[in-house]
């Protein structure tokens, strides 16, 4: 059963997509080799040091470009779903988040196409935060949402989009935001810290998270976010994560679509990275309540800015 639910933030992802019959993406240069600090990490080291560490390696990168597998579990349907995407970042406060949902087979597994090269998947949604506005394309509506960002709001919307803890990550601003612990045992490859949200803002989005950080990198490697009400969770698996790679900057720059419609500043406010837009008006493909009667708790989850990334 399809749902659809507020988005909150910033987010991305894969490959050439195509949006009502056109392509509707360019492509983004191919990254290159990233190179790994001198020595791995070690093993049994405390939040205060991982948090410094995470910062430093963050500090290094002027771009970020991710491939991601995502897996959301909505129990209270009994419902799984997956998505291809693509992230990619761009310092100080440039975005392009793109997901596509893949088909499941009778037995709910994701399938492959058929020479087993790519999944079977359909565009499912994309943002874009260009600096000055947040663009959100919904695919299902055939909707093109545009909210302006105060000066201080471009600042934030990478740090408090849909997937936190991918991109300038700084020490200080997490501990005020989160209570964080290491999750242990360590294995050989990674560190796990698991992080409670402090701030009502934050809440909005997820009710606690844990970060799989890669330890010669120090960057993510897998985020798993619960919703706020406990139920629900979205898995976010970065299957190519490549730091400082070469990116076209036509990747963040929102534009309109032949057929679709284009909404400026609907509700009349800029919203925070981690506010839902306005819905669309009833009978244009979304509601409150979610798709099908959903209510809002079961999409609570959603991250807020979706969709995908230019190649």
């Amino acid at each position: 059963m399809r749902r659809r639910g507020a988005m909150i933030g910033l987010g991305g992802m894969l490959g050439t997509v195509v949006l009502g019959g056109a392509s509707a993406f360019g492509q983004a240069e191919e990254p290159a080799a990233a190179k790994p600090p001198a020595q791995a990490q070690a093993a049994n080291i405390d939040v205060e040091t991982l948090l410094k560490r995470w910062e430093v390696q963050s500090s290094k990168l002027g771009t970020l470009d991710v491939s991601i597998f995502r897996t959301d579990k909505i129990p209270a349907f009994e419902e799984i779903e997956y998505y291809e995407g693509r992230a990619i970042f761009k310092n100080p406060n440039l975005a392009f988040i793109d997901f596509k949902k893949i088909k499941q087979d009778a037995q709910g597994k994701p399938v492959k196409k058929e020479d087993g090269s790519s999944w079977e998947s359909a565009h499912d949604e994309r943002i874009i935060c260009t600096g000055s506005e947040v663009w959100q394309y919904r695919s299902d509506t055939k909707q093109i949402f545009v909210f302006p960002l105060e000066k201080d709001q471009a600042d934030r919307a990478i740090e408090e989009g849909p997937l936190p803890f991918l991109f300038n990550m700084k020490a200080d601003e997490a501990k005020a935001r989160y209570d964080m612990k290491m999750m242990s045992p360590p294995n050989a490859t990674s560190y796990a810290v698991a992080i409670t949200p402090k701030l009502d803002v934050d809440r909005e989005s997820f009710s606690r998270a844990s970060v799989q950080l890669d330890r010669s990198f120090m960057l993510p490697v897998r985020i798993i976010l619960v919703s706020p009400d406990g139920k629900s969770t979205k898995d976010f698996k970065m299957e190519a994560v490549k730091p400082n790679a070469a990116v076209k900057d036509e990747n963040f720059v929102g534009k309109p679509f032949e057929k679709w419609k284009l909404v400026r500043n609907p509700g009349g406010n800029a919203p925070g990275m981690r506010r839902a837009p306005a819905q669309p008006p009833a009978g244009a493909g979304g509601a409150g309540a979610g798709e099908a009667g959903r209510p809002a708790a079961a999409n609570a989850v959603r991250p807020a800015i979706a969709p995908a990334a230019r190649r």
